[in-house]
């Protein structure tokens, strides 16, 4: 009898330790499971911001506008210049002209150039801004009449 009781005290023990150890897996088991599944809806959370923000790509809608407005200036200021001087090949015109216009000078055609030149400045940086397609500005129009000038001059010296 004292084989079947120990028997029984030992069957015993050894269902309360292996019982133990369930009861342990099964608590640390389930935290395990729920602290990964929080940190993947975490981690798929940001991956859906994060392809709503590539699927919207705002398109600005005045881009033409712009540039056609800055087209217009550029072509005004060009062509004022080239009507008034270079046609004539008048250089000292040209310099003379451009040097009132970069020192805002108060007179009439100064000031229409420099409202052209404004306005053509106001629209880049707004297109600027909002990210249009400006490969066709590279350069202002008072640097285009400077290069033209030094062009004029380049080739008066070599003649």
């Amino acid at each position: 009898m004292s084989n079947l009781k120990n028997g029984y005290i030992l069957l015993a023990l050894i269902i309360l330790f292996t019982g133990c150890d369930q009861i342990n897996l099964n608590k640390t088991t389930p935290e395990k499971k729920v602290v990964k599944t929080t940190k993947k809806t975490k981690i798929i959370k940001k991956k859906k911001i994060v392809k709503k923000i590539k699927k919207k790509k705002i398109v600005y809608k005045h881009c033409n506008t712009h540039r056609k407005t800055m087209a217009h200036a550029s072509k005004y200021i060009i062509d004022e210049f080239e009507k008034g001087y270079f046609l004539q090949k008048d250089i000292i015109g040209a310099k003379a002209q451009l040097f009132l216009v970069e020192s805002k000078s108060s007179s009439v055609f100064a000031k229409n150039i420099n409202t052209a030149n404004d306005s053509y400045f106001k629209h880049y940086k707004i297109a600027k801004k909002n990210r249009c397609n400006l490969k066709a500005f590279k350069l202002s129009p008072l640097k285009q009449i400077k290069n033209k000038i030094k062009s004029i001059e380049i080739q008066k010296v070599n003649k």
